[in-house]
């Protein structure tokens, strides 16, 4: 295959911006993905750093790229209007909400029901209207306007969005339901405590080094996933930064889109046309042995 530059996003959920957010860029081709930079950018600077890296074939982002159907409709009562015929509508709504009414107005819904795509992932997935801890929120909102700020002439977002012709699309993923993919820890590389510090980087490593010794390690179940190789820089950025590493799964991810599309599901499979305002965590799924 022709080489195709990706790209993997960890979208952080803190509440004070800028924050931790992480971006991870490689190139994958016939030889598998090498990772080419990790690199923190801080959310309010991820769209410029995104954009500036030109020639991008994909782009995962690890954060909801949309809500529940069910406060899609409460937020069109509340705003005394039609409901959102697509994801476009919506994401535009909210891009101009400031991140005090989107708080405020979950608040006032009182529930938190998930996505479609939520209940089906291969790992637990909470709602994008969490606000316990880990708090989905902030993320939710910062993302979707992240989304509605690219330029539709280069970039198309899916499952919402048609191709654009030598345009890069945007994915949602998820690092903890590919690590359950992969056969791999989802937990316990997670830690903000000093306490726990060894313990987390050697987690990370482990995961890492997992893989990219991907393929030998599980014989032939994982012949379709592409391989991976980085520096001993990009290594310690991830073993040192579990929002690194997240950002890393997100690339490795989006490199399996790109390489074996088989292995996805298509959304519209569910005959549930709320994917197309909902969103989908795109996920590769294990080949049967």
């Amino acid at each position: 295959m022709v080489e195709k530059l990706v790209a993997g996003v960890d979208f952080s959920g803190a509440k004070t911006v800028p924050n931790e957010t992480w971006l991870a860029c490689g190139r994958v081709g016939n030889l598998g993905l090498d990772i080419t930079e990790v690199i923190k950018v801080g959310s309010h600077a991820l769209a410029k750093e995104v954009a500036a890296r030109g020639g991008l074939a994909s782009v995962g982002v690890d954060c909801p790229f949309s809500v529940p159907v069910e406060f899609i409709s409460f937020l069109a009562q509340k705003k005394v209007r039609k409901d959102y015929e697509n994801w476009q509508e919506l994401a535009q709504e909210i891009a101009f909400m400031s991140q005090d009414e989107f708080i405020n107005t979950i608040k006032e819904f009182k529930k938190e029901p998930k996505r479609l795509t939520d209940t089906l992932s291969t790992a637990p997935a909470l709602s994008p209207l969490h606000r316990g801890n880990p708090s989905m929120v902030q993320m939710t909102y910062h993302g979707m306007r992240l989304l509605a700020m690219l330029d539709p002439k280069k970039f198309f977002v899916l499952p919402f969005q048609d191709k654009v012709p030598f345009g890069c699309s945007v994915i949602e993923v998820y690092p903890r339901a590919l690590l359950k993919t992969l056969g791999l820890p989802d937990t316990g590389y997670k830690s903000q405590e000093k306490d726990d510090l060894e313990k987390v980087e050697a987690a990370r490593e482990r995961i890492i080094h997992s893989l990219v010794s991907l393929r030998e390690r599980k014989g032939i179940t994982y012949q379709k996933f592409p391989r991976m190789s980085l520096s001993k820089g990009c290594i310690n950025q991830a073993i040192q930064s579990e929002h690194a590493l997240d950002a890393l799964l997100a690339c490795y991810a989006t490199a399996v889109f790109l390489v074996e599309p088989s292995l996805f599901k298509d959304p519209l499979d569910t005959d549930n046309m709320d994917v197309l305002i909902e969103g989908w965590i795109y996920n590769p799924e294990k080949p049967a042995s």
